[in-house]
């Protein structure tokens, strides 16, 4: 990255985005979803999705297929 996480942070906050805390709730949702993608960050950003529920945009096809909220762009 062309800049250090806690500058991204400073930026991020300072464009107003909502910072989305890990649940114990999102982690264990995770245990409910089929084992379509194997990187861990992924199926969790996925689970987060689905509980809060929120639209998560993805770059990434196999994430894309667990479908609902994920969305292909």
């Amino acid at each position: 990255m062309p800049v250090s996480s806690g500058q991204a942070l400073l930026v991020f906050r300072d464009a107003g985005y909502m910072l989305l805390p890990v649940k114990p709730e999102h982690a264990t949702r995770v245990e409910d979803l089929p084992a379509i993608h194997s990187d861990p960050f992924d199926r969790l950003l996925v689970a987060q999705a689905q509980f809060e529920p929120m639209a998560l945009m993805t770059s990434d096809r196999m994430v894309a297929l667990y479908g609902g909220q994920t969305m292909l762009v």
